[in-house]
């Protein structure tokens, strides 16, 4: 086996016997273990099984339980926000995404066909859309909007012309269960962070303090195919303004571009995806965000509850020093939710990644307990797992363990990347699940890699294995990772195969985004699709 790192390649074969006899060991040479985990399994409709969100779809509709007739959700009424022309053509898009869309057929597996979304099976609900759920932005409103100077403001102006036309469909009778913010590509130009800030400024001003405030805190790089919103990485100041400004009218809102609603095949721009891949992520994000469960995962011990532990800059404080800390957590069957801790000074030069006192590590995992008990009719958890992009430092860990001692079961995960890459004999890289083990708290594991369903290894570069760094607790090492490999199954926000990183952090920066646009007393909505 090869090991590289930093890109230096060595090898790492163990010397025969007869080596062994005329040289001394090399205590260099690491020594290590490996093997794959089992591709983990969902469950579709009547509990059936099956390893791919697509194909278990396909075949046997969204979750629901053994011996029930059909999913709970038997209806969809979607809202449409836009110019007249995207309107219409997001009218278009939802009516063919009612009938089964075709691609080109040359990777059946990775790329399959889109059965169609309506009453019939497989998705066994309806899309119901028309004239009373749409709101047409009036053009002279966004044309003003556009013709701001400042970036910052700019970006203000745009979002309160979307606000206004939320707030109209979130007064209809019936309200829409999600509304799509068809975005016109000149809002994307002039709304874009390739701009940035100051070209859009006349010669000799100097920037304004709040323009550079848009530098989030980076804990790890998010997947460039998290769903239809998740590759738009340049436009995330418009959509986490629209996201965190629209939870105070309680519907779910799907950002789209020009590219998301054309119907052709044709190659529109950056990563751009085929027409049946698109209505697959499409229609999986909506009849999430519509609060349908697509899937759940199994295996999983019921009464447990997985947290992941981030951070974000403020935005609205005047200190840059100020850090927020966030918990996502989500239950075993699936359910997520949001939870925004308090605020701290962090000194980089303690380190970039921030660490919690004491008191906030505690008032965090106190918060944590008290939803899922408040969501649980009143159940504890039976075990909690908090996964972490920083290993733990003592009184952080005190802070989070005495808060829980009432639980029986925790464990508390750090996971990171140093650049350690292992190859395998052959053309691919490195099944997915594949883990190397180090020594007792210290692991590697491939969350991508050749898939053997799909028969091909669904990436652009050679994939790093996440590393479990650091493992304080009750379970397992397989069962820990064995949860690791099944959380990155769980993002709803794609019909994907799978993500790289496990749903506690996967989405960290842009859950994080979202919250920091928020002021103090602003309406935080705790459920997780309001953040996707």
């Amino acid at each position: 086996m090869t090991q590289r790192r930093n890109g230096k390649t060595k090898n790492t074969r163990r010397s025969s016997s007869k080596d062994k006899t005329n040289r001394k060991p090399d205590r260099r040479t690491p020594l290590f273990s490996s093997g794959v985990l089992e591709e983990p399994l969902l469950l579709f409709g009547g509990k059936k099984e099956h390893v791919d969100p697509k194909t278990g779809l396909a075949l046997y509709g969204p979750y629901s339980l053994a011996g029930q007739s059909r999913p709970i959700l038997s209806g969809i009424t979607v809202g449409v926000i836009g110019t007249s022309q995207m309107i219409g053509d997001a009218e278009a898009w939802l009516e063919a995404c009612k009938s089964p869309v075709e691609n080109d057929g040359s990777q059946p597996f990775l790329y399959p066909g889109f059965p169609g979304f309506s009453s019939e099976h497989p998705f066994q609900c309806d899309l119901i859309y028309g004239p009373t759920w749409q709101e047409t932005l009036p053009r002279n409103e966004l044309k003003e909007a556009l013709k701001t100077e400042l970036y910052y403001d700019r970006i203000r102006s745009v979002i309160g012309v979307y606000l206004r036309a939320i707030e109209v469909l979130a007064g209809r009778d019936p309200r829409p269960d999600v509304i799509l913010c068809c975005i016109p590509q000149d809002v994307i130009k002039s709304c874009t962070a390739k701009d940035q800030l100051g070209k859009r400024q006349s010669k000799g001003k100097k920037k304004k303090p709040q323009d550079t405030k848009y530098k989030q805190l980076s804990i790890f790089e998010i997947d460039g195919e998290l769903g239809i919103e998740g590759d738009e990485n340049e436009h995330q100041n418009l959509r986490r303004g629209i996201k965190a400004e629209a939870m105070k009218y309680g519907i779910p809102t799907q950002l789209v571009w020009p590219r998301t609603l054309d119907l052709t095949n044709r190659s529109t721009g950056r990563r751009a995806q085929d027409i049946a891949t698109r209505a697959w992520n499409f229609s999986t994000a909506l009849y999430h965000k519509a609060g349908g469960c697509p899937w759940r995962v199994d295996q999983i011990e019921h009464g447990t509850c997985y947290v992941g532990i981030s951070f974000y800059r403020e935005l609205f404080g005047v200190d840059s020093k100020v850090r927020t800390s966030m918990a996502q957590a989500f239950t075993a069957a699936g359910d997520g939710y949001v939870l925004r801790g308090t605020s701290f000074e962090w000194d980089e030069a303690e380190g970039k990644s921030p660490h919690m006192d004491y008191n906030t590590a505690a008032s965090l995992m106190q918060d944590v307990i008290a939803l899922y008990k408040k969501q649980s009719r009143g159940s504890l958890p039976s075990r909690i797992v908090v996964h972490k992009s920083s290993r733990f430092w003592e009184e952080e860990l005190q802070g989070l363990e005495e808060a829980s001692e009432m639980i029986p079961s925790k464990d508390f995960i750090a996971l990171g990347r140093r650049g350690i890459q292992f190859y395998r004999k052959g053309d691919y890289p490195a099944l997915r699940g594949t883990y190397v083990k180090y020594e007792p708290t210290n692991y590697s594991l491939y969350t991508v890699g050749y898939i053997p369903y799909l028969r091909t290894y669904p990436g652009a570069r050679v994939p790093q294995p996440l590393e479990i760094l650091e493992h304080i607790g009750d379970s397992p090492w397989t069962t820990v990772l064995r949860e690791i490999l099944t959380l990155t199954k769980m993002n709803w926000n794609t019909a994907d195969f799978s993500c790289t990183m496990p749903v506690t952090v996967a989405f960290s920066q842009k859950v994080g985004q979202v919250l920091a646009e928020l002021p103090e007393g602003g309406i935080i909505r705790p459920e997780y699709r309001y953040y996707m």
